[in-house]
């Protein structure tokens, strides 16, 4: 499939003559193995490259100022070392890839502080690896998650912490 005539086709589709007015572009169920070069849209924040074939994901032509990136239904295998740069994002979409290594995976969102939705299933683990996020899963994170995250990720420091507090001594 060719990339750069599925991208032109597209933009003639929109009516869209020059570069810079792109903000929002889909690229969805077109049988993409790869993330296109996406370096001449400038002020590009909305990318949908949902329901393809992608498996490695380079994301480093993209816009760092991408705020929304759909990514789900395809057969990624890793993150790492491919969104660090995008720290605007506010929406990431990964559900039904091929992902392991969670890990890996929240040590390349870490430096995303304003993602906002995260995919249901590991949200203790969300919260304590990225503490600034507000939002999860639809949902506001309450305090008392971050206490029970904190709890159940670092249960000595926990368990210090609450025998200071309360002048017990543990054993």
């Amino acid at each position: 499939m060719d990339t750069d005539k599925d991208i032109q086709d597209s933009l003639q589709r929109c009516g869209v003559r020059r570069d810079v007015d792109v903000c929002r572009f889909v690229l969805s169920k077109k049988k993409l193995t790869s993330v296109p070069d996406l370096s001449r849209f400038p002020f590009l924040r909305e990318l949908w490259l949902n329901n393809n074939k992608i498996r490695e994901l380079s994301c480093r032509s993209v816009n760092c100022c991408l705020t929304e990136l759909y990514l789900h239904n395809n057969n990624i295998k890793s993150i790492s070392g491919a969104l660090n740069h995008l720290t605007c994002l506010r929406l990431l979409f990964l559900h039904n890839n091929q992902m392991r290594g969670l890990e890996d995976t929240m040590h390349e969102l870490r430096r995303m502080q304003n993602l906002q939705t995260a995919k249901p299933g590991y949200r203790l683990h969300v919260i304590h690896c990225l503490p600034s996020v507000q939002v999860l899963d639809k949902k506001a994170v309450r305090s008392e998650e971050r206490r029970r995250s904190f709890q159940s990720h670092m249960p000595q420091r926990h368990s210090v912490l609450r025998s200071v507090a309360f002048c017990r001594w543990t054993t």
